[in-house]
This record gives C-alpha cells, sequence and structure tokens, in this order.
C-alpha cells in the first residue's frame, strides 16, 4: 500500500516541476515504484483481475494533481471475489484537469497522462490487474498495479498492454480476451 502513496508523490512532484498550460501533458519520464517484468509476477501480486467496462467517470484534483476515479462494471473476474455485474471504483493517477497557477490563476484544461499512458476513459473495456487502494482521495476503490503495466485495453478482442514500450511485460504477446484468461487462470492453478 505504501507502493501507491509514493506513486502519488512521484506524481505530484512531477506535475510541480513541469509546465501546465498545455492541452496535453505527458507527465514526462519517471520510474515506476514497483516495475513488473512477467506476466506471473503480475498475477501473483494483484489481488483482483478482472474484466471491466467503465460506466462513468470523475476526476477529482488535490495539490492541483488529477485524479480519475471510474465506476466500473465487472464482466468477469479472473481472481478475486467480485461476481458479474459488480460495480467497483478504479483510481489512476492523471486525466483531464483544470491546474491552477501559485497565484490560484486557472489554467487552461489539460489531459495528464503518466509516461504517456493515458487514464481508462468512459465505455472502456479492459482487463485490470488490481490491488486495494490506500489514500486520502477515495475509500474504497482499487488501482492498476504497476500505475498501468496492469492495464490491458480489449480493442477488437484483443488485449493490448497500456505501457511505455521500455515498461512492458516482456513475455507478453497481445492475446483475444478468451487465451489471455486461459493463460493466466492456467498460471493460477499451477500455483
Amino acid at each position: 500500500m505504501w507502493k501507491v502513496k509514493i506513486v502519488t508523490i512521484l506524481s505530484l512532484l512531477l506535475l510541480i516541476t513541469s509546465a501546465c498550460g498545455k492541452n496535453e501533458h505527458d507527465g514526462g519520464p519517471s520510474s515506476l515504484v514497483k516495475s513488473y517484468t512477467s506476466m506471473e509476477e503480475l498475477t501473483s501480486e494483484a489481488e483482483v483481475i478482472a474484466e471491466v467496462k467503465v460506466d462513468s467517470q470523475e476526476t477529482i484534483t488535490q495539490l492541483n494533481v488529477p485524479f480519475t476515479i471510474s465506476l466500473v462494471t465487472i464482466k468477469s473476474t479472473i481472481k478475486g471475489a467480485f461476481k458479474e455485474g459488480d460495480k467497483i471504483k478504479i483510481i489512476e493517477t492523471g486525466g483531464d484537469f483544470i491546474p491552477v497557477d501559485n497565484t490560484g490563476k486557472k489554467l487552461k484544461e489539460t489531459r495528464m497522462k503518466f509516461n504517456g499512458i493515458d487514464v481508462l476513459n468512459k465505455h472502456d473495456h479492459a482487463v485490470l490487474f488490481l490491488q486495494e487502494f490506500v489514500g486520502p482521495q477515495v475509500e474504497g476503490a482499487y488501482v492498476p498495479i504497476g500505475v498501468y503495466q496492469g492495464k490491458f485495453k480489449v480493442v477488437n478482442e484483443m488485449l493490448i498492454q497500456q505501457a511505455p514500450e521500455s515498461e512492458k511485460i516482456k513475455d507478453y504477446k497481445p492475446l483475444r480476451i478468451d487465451s489471455f484468461k486461459e493463460k493466466v487462470n492456467k498460471e493460477l492453478h499451477e500455483k
């Protein structure tokens, strides 16, 4: 849980030290608190692995750092106790917000991305590797592990990693969602 706090602090420092007057802000290069190198590692450390659909979102700002909270519907659960139709909250650093300068003046609306990776968007279909979130922003929410390494968007029934090339899980190749579920289930049962 301390990992989430460190990521939040790193995100805050990154935002404060960068220009905020752009329409889209990459967030610049930063390192992950915990970087995953294999699917086995992701699968092992995730408390929940679920296929989800994003229903709605809100962005909150704390200390000029945006946090997007997505309400998602569980389509299926690969690991964890959630059932199809359950709704949970996902929190991510980044998203659309209106930053303020040192004098309190509002600047132009900006979309902040962490290392160039966007937060989930409304109507997205994804498979997420999650841990329970601990922080002041929201209670009862979950966060993708490895910031974005635990986030795979479904595009034309294929799962696409949402990480910069240098931080992608090396033993993962895009798979159809059904093949992906089989592979992860196999890894879970081999333990």
